[in-house]
């Protein structure tokens, strides 16, 4: 009777899926090996560590062209200009008859949508896409028939075309004017009042036309190549964006936790929840899980394709801790923000869990058969 029992509930309980944090090591390698995977499985060496930790995004300068602006003083539609005329006689058509040299100022204007301006006697001028010089050119020509040797003079004082906007989590939010010999991104938000809080918790997003990037507010201050000049017209907002990254799986904590450091690399990221857990962890099944552009992924697996409209790829990485160089690449793997490291239970861990099961259900059947035993 208690070898029947014994055996329906062996035979239950290894029908019976045994509990786990997540898929064994095993099943991802096996996972990956489908037609129609749904992620790619790169095994990491050095080399690959090595690689990943080179990599590099595609700078501003490649995106938007590091160039400054042909002519920040171009006058533009909206732009608002005083126009300050001198003649050489105190009886000429601008004169007070005050002195022998005399003048007017024309009243502060808006440049028109169809580009002009209007100048007494000399009627309408075309300001927009020119500067200050050629427009004064332009007025002296029309008067030189009728004011006496004019000397004229155009002042933007408003310069509404040349102007960029900074939002987001600046000090002082809106348009800025840029300077005549154009201005760089880091000086755009310096003027907006600079960021409201620590740059490691910042992204700067930049969007020029119908084109948008984004990239860490750290790396635009450290790498020169991102801080390029910009344009009229740009809208720049710096984005809160904390780094976080979360852990799975045989660890001594499971937990979502956020890093300061501008470069984490995963031994410092396993240790920030006490590492691995002895009794439980598969030291091969280290599995770090990211998406990652396809062209990046090609470096590893040439044959690889996107599976997102955005051109990324699922792709977990592996890294085996029973090589004795794995810590070496512990130290040269950089965590990415997103990332989910996800450590999988070992062969022996799931042995025990199953011989658990099994006393936990026939220790009942055992304690029954003895004491019916000691009434008998």
């Amino acid at each position: 009777m208690l070898a029947s029992a014994v055996a329906l509930c062996s035979l239950a309980t290894s029908c019976t899926v045994i509990p786990s944090s997540g898929p064994s090591a095993g099943e991802i390698q096996k996972g990956s090996q489908t037609v129609d995977t749904p992620y790619v499985l790169i095994n990491v060496t050095q080399t690959v560590a090595d690689l990943l930790s080179t990599t590099q995004e595609k700078p501003l300068a490649v995106a938007f062209g590091s160039a400054r602006k042909g002519s920040s003083s171009t006058i533009g539609v909206g732009d608002t200009v005083i126009v300050s005329i001198w003649e050489a006689s105190e009886n000429g058509l601008f004169s007070a008859g005050t002195s022998k040299q005399s003048g007017a100022q024309i009243p502060e204007q808006p440049v028109s949508e169809d580009g002009m301006i209007v100048v007494p006697y000399a009627g309408a001028v075309r300001a927009a896409g020119h500067t200050p010089q050629q427009v004064k050119a332009q007025i002296e020509k029309a008067l030189s028939g009728m004011a006496v040797e004019p000397q004229v003079l155009v002042n933007v004082v408003k310069n509404n075309s040349n102007t960029v906007t900074v939002t987001g989590e600046v000090a002082k939010s809106g348009r800025i004017s840029l300077d005549a010999g154009g201005q760089r991104l880091i000086d755009a938000i310096a003027t907006a009042g600079g960021p409201r809080m620590e740059s490691h918790q910042l992204a700067v997003q930049i969007t020029r036309g119908m084109r948008t990037e984004t990239i860490p507010m750290e790396k635009l201050i450290s790498d020169p190549r991102e801080n390029i000049y910009v344009q009229p017209n740009d809208v720049i907002t710096l984005i809160r964006q904390p780094r976080s990254f979360t852990v799975f799986g045989a660890t001594m904590a499971n937990a979502s936790l956020q890093f300061d450091e501008s470069q984490l690399y995963l031994n410092q990221a396993l240790a920030k929840v006490g590492g691995l857990n002895d009794d439980r962890a598969n030291a091969k099944g280290v599995f770090i899980y990211r998406r990652e552009p396809v062209q990046e992924v090609r470096r590893f697996v040439p044959t690889a394709r996107a599976m997102h409209s955005d051109g990324t790829v699922n792709v977990i990485y592996q890294i085996d801790l029973k090589d004795p160089s794995g810590f070496f690449i512990l130290k040269s793997f950089r965590v990415k923000s997103g990332d989910l490291v996800y450590i999988a239970n070992s062969s022996l861990a799931e042995i025990r869990k199953f011989s658990s099961l099994i006393g936990t259900t026939v220790s009942p059947v055992v304690q029954g058969a003895s004491v019916a035993t000691t009434l008998k």
